[in-house]
């Protein structure tokens, strides 16, 4: 290359940067809008401790009684609440400040948190801990029944903070800090673990009861970021005093949009056959790959970096239209690798597989989600979407509890292959529904104003 040919590589290069600069923006367009900055910001750093504390109370849980089966139990504990109160969460949505639900939801788990720390930390007059299984079981129930108030109104909440030309990258952007968190909390609690235990040896759950603790703290960071908001920009809710705003007028409306009852029904299967695998990881450190806290960590954060991956490309994409293939083919993918993960004894391709997992499943979920979003009314939101939180949360921990039984009565490993088997037959049956969906949301009124809003960008 000449001289003369400088000017023309560095223009080639300016323009290569530029264009990756333009897809980056792109990409996190949704950060523009303050008050959707100040939400993922603080959620960042609370989420970063609520997967600390997930993390080690599955450890603890197993340490305490080498049983898979109470690890089901207890994602049946957190979660079953949302499935019984999910409706009267997503009425709470529609009909009230959504900023000031958030706030108060966040403030009791937080006490939740605090609550579960001091038990754990506290010790008996003769130095075992004062925490049991039946405290931890019991503080996850309360947990459950906050979310089903905070689930609704925090993914209502979400589309007031962002136009609606950015509310599916807002959706996914939520989706990415979620899963950067389960990266870096894992890790952090399976360092932590190690770490603070060998502070204090004698003390069986001190690393466990620090993770508790350091979660409590993490509210802080989101409750003042809500502080920080300009509520003048949050959009009024208009609602009646009618049919409109009760609980048989949220059922009327989804029962006459077949499309919004298929995608709400098969995120809830995808959540009863397979999302349950992740209860039983805890089992799978310990058990198949003879590992402890730190190897639950890289597994966890293995699940967590497919998911970035994952909630990358669905930033990513303009396009609502085309997602319900992205369903199926993801389906599809996350049951060969779980099935095939169960014949590993490697902790480098467990967590390779872990990986693909996470990418498979978050593709799914948040494919199912931006549909449901995009393709429903503002007046019916909140509550569309505690149906379909009671469906996501509420019917994990019925799988959860048969994960656990088929791992304490078979084994990890066949668990694992059930769960891929299921979630392949899951794949099949939302693919030969596809195109009646297709068609049933095509005759929506608000397919009109999607295709509207997609045809100007």
């Amino acid at each position: 290359m000449g001289l003369s040919d400088l000017p023309g590589a560095f223009g080639r290069t300016g323009a290569v940067a530029e264009r990756i600069a333009d897809a980056l923006m792109h990409t996190i367009r949704a950060v523009r809008h303050r008050n959707f900055r100040l939400f993922v910001s603080g959620q960042a750093i609370s989420l970063v401790g609520s997967w600390m504390q997930s993390t080690a109370q599955g450890w603890l849980i197993y340490k305490i009684t080498a049983d898979p089966f109470l690890l089901g139990l207890n994602g049946f504990a957190s979660q079953v609440p949302v499935l019984a109160l999910g409706i009267l969460g997503g009425l709470v949505a529609d009909l009230f400040d959504r900023h000031r639900t958030v706030v108060v939801t966040q403030i009791l788990l937080m006490v939740q948190a605090f609550a579960l720390a001091l038990l754990t930390l506290l010790r008996t007059h003769d130095g075992a801990p004062m925490v049991q299984i039946w405290h931890v079981l019991l503080l996850s129930a309360f947990a459950g029944i906050v979310q089903a108030f905070d689930m609704p109104a925090r993914q209502a909440f979400i589309v007031q903070l962002v136009p609606k030309e950015d509310i599916n990258n807002a959706i996914a952007l939520n989706s990415l800090t979620f899963n950067a968190a389960r990266v870096i909390g894992p890790s952090f609690a399976g360092i932590a673990i190690a770490v603070f235990q060998r502070i204090w040896p004698s003390h069986q759950t001190f690393g466990e009861g620090m993770c508790f603790l350091l979660n409590a703290f993490s509210f802080l960071a989101v409750l003042v970021q809500l502080s920080r908001m300009d509520r003048r920009l949050f959009p009024k809710n208009d609602l009646k005093a009618s049919v409109e705003s009760t609980i048989a007028g949220g059922v009327d409306y989804l029962l006459a949009r077949r499309h919004l009852v298929m995608l709400i029904l098969t995120a809830g299967v995808i959540s009863f056959t397979a999302l349950p695998y992740l209860v039983i990881i805890p089992a799978v450190a310990k058990d198949l790959l003879g590992g402890d806290s730190t190897t639950l960590g890289w597994i966890m954060t293995s699940v967590g970096l497919g998911a970035i991956v994952g909630g990358i490309g669905q930033a990513q994409r303009k396009r609502v239209r085309g997602l319900g293939k992205v369903i199926v083919r993801s389906l599809w993918g996350f049951s060969v690798v779980v099935f095939l993960v169960g014949f590993q004894r490697s902790t480098l391709l467990t967590c390779l597989g872990f990986m693909a997992a996470g990418f498979f499943m978050v593709n799914a979920m948040i494919s199912c989600q931006v549909l449901v979003q995009a393709l429903v009314s503002e007046a019916y939101r909140g509550r569309v979407m505690s149906y379909y939180t009671m469906m996501t949360i509420g019917m994990m921990p019925f799988g959860s509890l048969i994960v656990g039984a088929e791992a304490r009565h078979w084994g990890t490993h066949v668990a694992l292959m059930i769960t891929g088997g299921l979630s392949l037959l899951t794949g099949i049956l939302f693919w030969i529904q596809l195109p009646n969906i297709r068609r049933a949301a095509q005759a929506s009124p608000e397919y009109a104003t999607l295709v509207e809003h997609e045809g100007n960008r």
